[in-house]
């Protein structure tokens, strides 16, 4: 993750606002083609959409 997004998470904390532009492009998608066992590839899938949009939602809560 970059500085820049970083600071716009910490923004969102501090302000108490969930910010839905924080979604981490950094994340790479499973390809479907690398598994050989569908439920594998379906739990990759999932973890790497917890992962991409982790920062978007759930910012409201007040920093401690």
């Amino acid at each position: 993750m970059s500085v820049a997004f970083l600071r716009k998470y910490e923004k969102s904390i501090e302000e108490g606002y969930n910010d839905y532009s924080l979604i981490d492009y950094d994340q790479v998608k499973p390809e479907k083609e690398d598994y050989e066992i569908f439920e594998d590839y379906w739990n990759a899938l999932v973890n790497y959409l917890v992962e991409k949009y982790r920062y978007t939602y759930g910012t409201k809560a007040k920093k401690k």
